[in-house]
């Protein structure tokens, strides 16, 4: 369990810095910008490694709630949206324009559903940490930035429609050889 708590910790840690004012900016004149992104990339993934080796190994789970049926339902009416979301953030849209911050409201989507829908500790952790981070991170980002152009056309939006459900489709038929949980069945 200590493993996904540091990697927890430094992953989201690392994604963090842009609520501090100016720290990024200031890591990148003292460093480098060259050095600056070889140390981020670095650290996000050896959190990112310690993280997934940590939900690996947290067996057998320590189980804390049963999660209703329902739960199971929300997430995967959800989850898709979330890709969606995610997607939008690469492809200039009116969904991107609204929402501002679609990778980090996709991410809290994704990270709730899963919370809600997993009693386990270690997913409670994960999750959890997910979602109490991409929500904080998308108020702050929201009050310090302005909203994106204009944008003409539905080409970006429906670009992310598409790929999103086709993220969809993959996760829901390789969820259960990746995760061990079976979405369907």
């Amino acid at each position: 369990m200590l493993i996904l708590v540091a990697g927890l910790i430094l992953f989201l840690g690392v994604h963090s810095m842009q609520l501090v004012p100016g720290l990024r900016t200031r890591l990148k004149a003292g460093l480098g910008e060259r050095p600056y992104k070889l140390i981020y990339t670095t650290l996000s993934l050896l959190g990112l490694a310690l993280l997934i080796y940590g939900k690996i190994i947290t067996h057998p789970p320590v189980t804390i709630w049963s999660p209703p049926e329902w739960s199971r339902h929300v997430a995967f009416l959800v989850v898709p949206l979330s890709l969606i979301l995610l997607v939008s953030a690469y492809a200039p849209g009116h969904i991107r324009r609204i929402v501002r911050h679609p990778m980090l409201a996709g991410v809290a989507l994704w990270s709730g559903a899963h919370f809600l829908a997993n009693g386990e500790l270690s997913a409670m952790l994960l999750f959890g940490g997910f979602f109490i981070w991409s929500s904080i991170t998308f108020v702050s980002a929201c009050f310090r930035e302005t909203p994106p152009p204009v944008v003409k056309g539905w080409g970006g939006d429906l670009t992310a429609i598409v790929l999103g459900a086709l993220l969809a489709l993959i996760i829901i038929n390789v969820h259960m050889y990746l995760f061990g949980v079976a979405i369907i069945g």
